[in-house]
């Protein structure tokens, strides 16, 4: 077995840093009491699986093994374990779930977010923040995304050799998550499809992909615990516990980019017609990039929370809003919405991703 091979090997890898080659230990349950007895010779050892995801649907005893091993040696010794997954769904339902087997035996968890801006920029110190924003919020800030970038490659270079190209990673990576996490994956991706066409509400959704409204909710309510949908409300709704104004978003970054750009036309990429859309992706990035500028911004002023030259006066809620203009009589739109507690004070803002002064209408209009 390939996963007890390699557990053997880092094993004996870790006694001798020296070690090439050697006997395979015969079962996992061995190599765990061989821990366990290695435990009792160091002040603490730490144990990481990473992809535990693969190696339990490999081999399913796996987690009653640990669960075991946990009850019995790894809390009396000075065993520290850490697992590791990328499946979201495995992890929270099948580690972290009240039906595994290793439920409450956790002490900590931890969900890695993505990068932000400035840790982007650690990425790529030779790029400007423009530049570096831009793959920022192609890849959703994921660092394995992140590294498939060339910082010696131009924005355009970059998406036609990571998301243009039948073989490159990006390419199927959306697909390829969606069959990894979901069981009906060509469901999910109609979804999200009719989301990135401009259906934001339930009965938008609902009509566009053929699904009934009412059976929509769980497919809705899995996309956001995986992160790649959010549920979104005016800021001044957030309290409620029902909005007839909720609408849902693409959140993750690369999968907005790959339903805005790539997945309508990848009849096109197949036969190598790539030049088109990318003059058409090129065009079109502005507006694609004007919603992750307006999460930048509300971020910043986050940070800025308790800067009283910036933030005078603290607030507890800050996003967007929408609804009716009564003197208007028009649905209107705020990219920044903030109050303070009492709903006294409140901050107003407009966010524009565009390489031009802003005129002094929109301040007219905010006031």
């Amino acid at each position: 077995m390939e996963n007890l091979a390699r557990f053997s090997d880092a094993i004996h890898a870790y006694e001798d840093p020296s070690y090439l080659d050697g006997p395979n230990f015969a079962s996992f349950e061995q190599a765990f009491k061989y821990l366990v007895h290695l435990s009792e010779k160091n002040d603490r050892l730490i144990l990481v699986i990473d992809k535990f995801p693969y190696l339990a649907k490999a081999y399913p005893p796996i987690s009653s093994m640990l669960q075991s091993y946990i009850d019995h040696y790894f809390k009396q010794k000075k065993l520290f374990l850490i697992l590791c997954g990328s499946s979201m769904s495995f992890m929270e339902k099948r580690v972290l779930g009240y039906k595994s087997p290793l439920y409450g035996r956790r002490t900590a968890q931890f969900k890695l977010k993505p990068f932000s801006l400035h840790d982007a920029e650690e990425f790529f110190p030779q790029l400007n923040k423009e530049e570096v924003f831009e793959l920022n919020a192609i890849t959703g800030g994921i660092p394995l995304y992140l590294s498939l970038m060339s910082p010696k490659k131009s924005l355009r270079e970059n998406i036609k050799d990571n998301f243009l190209t039948t073989s490159a990673m990006l390419y199927a990576e959306p697909m390829s998550l969606l069959n990894q996490e979901l069981r009906e994956p060509a469901s999910y991706s109609s979804i999200i499809s009719a989301i990135a066409a401009g259906a934001s509400r339930q009965s938008e959704i609902s009509t566009k992909t053929g699904i009934a409204s009412g059976a929509l909710s769980p497919y809705l309510d899995n996309l956001i615990d995986l992160g790649i949908v959010e549920k979104r409300l005016p800021v001044t709704e957030l309290d409620k516990a029902r909005s007839r104004k909720t609408i849902y978003a693409i959140k993750d970054g690369m999968f907005r980019f790959w339903y805005t750009f790539v997945g309508k036309r990848v009849s096109f990429i197949e036969r190598g017609i790539t030049e088109p859309i990318l003059d058409y992706i090129i065009k079109q990035l502005p507006h694609f990039m004007g919603p992750e500028f307006e999460k930048l911004s509300q971020e910043y002023l986050w940070s800025k929370l308790f800067d009283p030259d910036l933030v005078p006066e603290p607030f507890v809620n800050l996003g967007n809003w929408w609804g009716p203009d009564p003197k208007e009589k028009k649905q209107v739109e705020m990219d920044i919405v903030g109050f303070d507690d009492q709903k006294l004070n409140g901050y107003f803002g407009e966010c524009k991703w565009k390489n031009e002064p802003i005129s002094a209408d929109i301040l007219e209009t905010l006031i």
